[in-house]
């Protein structure tokens, strides 16, 4: 049986009333190299990849050249950040492709010195809007460690329902820790955060999708 990737359709630029979601590229590696070092430790003890941190500038470039070909290989979707006018990198949001057909996993980060705006909900809603209209998925579930109060509110903010939390279970750079799993099914999409968002989707060639 050929297993039908993630989503059946990809946007590589969001654009929402604040903030510009689109694909990494290799030329973001000061930007991004600059917010992960500046925010080593407010993002070390949640963050599962952060014990791969810090890189060297080369390593940063196959880090970008890694998540760009799994982009285009609709893998994984992982989204820089920025302010309306591209010039501030304020984190990262992502659709990842870990559990199968008809699901994905959101994740995110914010730089240190770009929380407390909102952006990490406005993104991630965003990105929850084009997986259930766009990417067809049955659910979203979103993965954080019981410490991690922020990301537990944010999934609360976009309907998200704890369904459970297994003990011992994260391996973030802070320690095995019990994970929790939140999950929003397409079912219950409609009348949430996301389902409301305003935003523009463009593929690959610039076409509006949403």
């Amino acid at each position: 049986m050929t297993r039908r990737k993630m989503p059946e359709g990809v946007a590589y630029r969001i654009e929402t009333e604040r903030l510009l979601l689109r694909c990494w590229v290799p030329t973001d590696v000061v930007a991004m190299r600059a917010s992960l070092d500046r925010s080593d430790s407010h993002l070390r003890p949640f963050i599962p990849f952060m014990k791969n941190e810090p890189r060297s500038s080369a390593e940063t470039v196959e880090l970008l050249r890694t998540l760009r070909a799994s982009f285009d290989r609709d893998e994984h979707y992982r989204y820089a950040v920025f302010d309306l006018k591209e010039k501030a990198l304020l984190g990262e949001v992502m659709l990842l492709d870990r559990h199968g057909d008809g699901e994905c996993e959101l994740g995110y980060w914010l730089d240190v010195d770009h929380t407390g705006h909102g952006y990490a909900t406005e993104a991630s809603a965003a990105v929850t809007r084009i997986a259930f209209e766009l990417g067809k998925v049955d659910r979203v579930e979103l993965q954080c460690v019981p410490a991690n109060t922020a990301s537990g509110a944010l999934a609360t903010r976009l309907g998200f329902t704890l369904e459970a939390t297994l003990r011992d279970r994260s391996s973030s750079p802070g320690g095995v820790q019990d994970l929790q799993i939140w999950t929003l099914f397409a079912s219950d999409y409609d009348g949430t955060l996301a389902s409301k968002l305003e935003l523009r989707a463009f593929d690959c060639c610039g076409e509006r999708v949403i």
